[in-house]
């Protein structure tokens, strides 16, 4: 005796190979594509590292007894914090922005002063 055809829709099996198949092509597209969602910290990296750098310039050029004895003096970003040129989080930390539990308050800046140009340039040291 032959089965008659269901003629009122599709079969559960025809059903699950078209789920799977719909699954693997959202698969390979999400794969493809998700390097535009992609967070890229570079920037804000930089932005960070230069505003510590001016505020470590500022700082200098409102201490400038630190160059009495010679024109190079290091300083590190929590005296930035302490002095108030700088602010961190509710602990005081300057967070990196590409590794949440890194801080910047421990880094040394190098600060160089020109008395010619009466001038200092700070150089965030990692």
């Amino acid at each position: 005796m032959i089965k008659e055809l269901n003629k009122l829709g599709y079969t559960k099996v025809e059903l699950l190979i078209v789920v799977v198949l719909v699954g693997i092509v959202a698969f390979i597209t999400i794969n493809k594509t998700s390097y535009a969602f992609a967070i890229d910290n570079t920037d804000s990296v930089e932005e960070v590292k230069n505003l510590i750098e001016l505020q470590a310039e500022d700082y200098a050029m409102d201490n400038l007894d630190l160059f009495k004895e010679t024109d190079t003096n290091y300083i590190i970003v929590d005296d930035l914090v302490e002095a108030g040129y700088m602010i961190g989080d509710n602990k005081g930390l300057v967070i990196d922005p590409s590794n949440s539990s890194k801080s910047y308050n421990d880094n040394k800046i190098k600060l160089e002063y020109n008395k010619d140009k009466n001038k200092v340039v700070a150089t965030l040291i990692d």
